[in-house]
Formats: C-alpha cells, structure tokens, sequence
C-alpha cells in the first residue's frame, strides 16, 4: 500500500550497518530524507548515493538527517561504502519490513525499462563503484520520502523505473521551505 502525503512517518526501529539503534522518531525537530535503494552493488542506487552524499555537504547547515535503506546484507553495505564513506546514516533491510511498511514496490518491468532506457546512468554508477552482482530483490523500485520536523511524511516519490529518484530540485525546495 502506497503512503499518500501528508501522513504520519512510519516509525520503526533497527539498527544501522554499524548496529547502532535507529528510529525515525529520534530525528523529529529535523527534516529527514529516507531513500529506498535497491541493494549496495546496483549502479543506479550507487550513483544516487553519490549524489545525496555531494548533496548532503550542502545540506548540512539545513537540519536534514538523511537514512539510506538497502535490501543487502549490512557486510555487504559496508564493503561499498568502504571504498566511498558516506556522511549519512545507512540500514540494512534484507527481510524488506521498512520496504513493506513504506510501501516500496518491486516491477520486473520497472527493471527493463531502467535497463533499456537509462544506459549512461548505469554506466556512471558503474564509474563510482556499483557492478551488478545477483540479487534476490532485482525488481525493487526505489522510493523517497521526505517528512518534516513533526515526523509528517510530506513528499513520497515511487520511483517509475529502478533508476528512477526525488528530482534534487523537490528535495531542495522541501528542505528550504517552513
């Protein structure tokens, strides 16, 4: 089931890659992006990471926390951003509980129209790290969410293809918005 804003956040509680506690209600006071990747070794999901990672040192000054959720395991998370450290904080979701709460779908024609029609996109996730490797949940469709200080999810983008993310454009006018 698919969240329509404006609706209250899911709350949920896990652990981080690192096994620190986190929940969504710690963060309220704070805007929070909390982005739905596929898994840490898609190239589309490591482009996207590039981008919110450049975005996030102009972000910071904002008040926004940003939480990336993967379907990998959290050693293999790890092993990704190893190579590039990320300043945000990552979750390892392989049984797909957050995915499910939140929505998230999985479209096998999602994945072909991502490999079909965004080619230089895979191509420049390749470049910053992301090969392909198998992957039980392939057919994820990435999601964002942005919820605001209250803990209200305001904007919800479903991705239309597996590359497919929040335009910059919608999260920067969010995070500089009331």
């Amino acid at each position: 089931m698919r969240l329509t804003p404006p609706c209250p956040s899911i709350d949920f509680s896990t652990n981080d890659i690192y096994g620190k506690s986190i929940t969504i209600n710690e963060f309220k006071g704070k805007k929070v992006m909390l982005a739905f990747f596929r898994d840490a070794a898609c190239p589309f999901c490591n482009f996207r990471v590039y981008e919110l990672t450049q975005q996030y040192k102009k972000w910071k000054d904002k008040n926004i926390e940003v939480i990336a959720v993967f379907s990998s395991s959290a050693d293999e998370v790890r092993r990704y951003v190893a190579k590039h450290p990320r300043p945000f904080r990552m979750i390892s979701d392989t049984d797909l509980n957050l995915y499910n709460q939140y929505g998230v779908e999985h479209s096998a024609s999602a994945l072909f129209k991502a490999l079909l029609f965004k080619l230089p996109r895979i191509i420049k996730g390749m470049l910053k790290g992301g090969y392909p490797q198998p992957n039980p949940h392939v057919k994820l469709v990435p999601a964002d969410f942005l919820i605001n200080q209250m803990g209200k999810v305001e904007h919800v983008w479903y991705g239309r293809d597996t590359s497919d993310h929040m335009p910059m454009k919608q999260v920067n006018d969010f995070l500089n918005s009331n």
